[in-house]
C-alpha cells in the first residue's frame, strides 16, 4: 500500500484540481445564466416590435414603414436564432465541466478511502502488536 504521506500528497492534489473544476463548473454556470437571460431579453425585444408593428399597421402605416419594421423584426429574428445557439454551447460547457467536477470529487473521496484504510491498517496492526505482546507477557 502507498504510504501516508503519499496519500496526503495525492489527496490535496485532487482537492486542488476539483477546486478548479469547481470554479471553472460556476463560471460556466453563471455564462449559461446570462446567455439564458440575455436570450428571453432579445425575445421580448422582438415581441415587443412586432407588437408595435401591428398596432401601427390597425391604424395605418405606409409600405416604408412595414419594411422597415420588417427587416428589424427579421434581424431581431437572427439574433434569437444566434443566441438560443450560443445558450445551447453554453449548456454543454455546463454538463462538461459538471461531469469534470464530480470526476474530480469522485477521485479524491477515493484517495480519502484509500488513506482511511492505510489508517485502519495500521492501527489494526498496532493493536494486533500490542495484543501479541499481552499474550506473551
Amino acid at each position: 500500500m502507498a504510504s501516508s504521506a503519499t496519500l496526503h500528497t495525492l489527496i490535496e492534489l485532487a482537492v486542488e484540481r476539483k477546486n478548479k473544476a469547481a470554479q471553472e463548473f460556476a463560471r460556466s454556470a453563471a455564462a449559461h445564466k446570462h446567455a439564458c437571460e440575455r436570450q428571453v431579453l432579445i425575445e421580448s425585444y422582438r415581441a415587443d416590435y412586432e407588437l408595435r408593428m401591428r398596432t401601427q399597421a390597425g391604424t395605418g402605416i405606409d409600405g416604408t414603414r412595414v419594411s422597415n419594421y420588417s427587416r428589424f423584426i427579421q434581424q431581431l429574428s437572427e439574433a434569437v436564432e444566434q443566441q438560443r445557439l450560443e445558450v445551447d454551447r453554453c449548456a454543454r460547457l455546463l454538463q462538461q465541466t459538471r461531469n469534470a467536477f464530480f470526476e474530480e470529487e469522485r477521485k479524491v473521496k477515493s484517495f480519502e478511502i484509500l488513506a482511511k484504510r492505510e489508517t485502519d491498517r495500521k492501527t489494526s496492526s498496532e493493536a494486533k502488536k500490542i495484543q501479541k505482546q499481552i499474550d506473551e507477557f
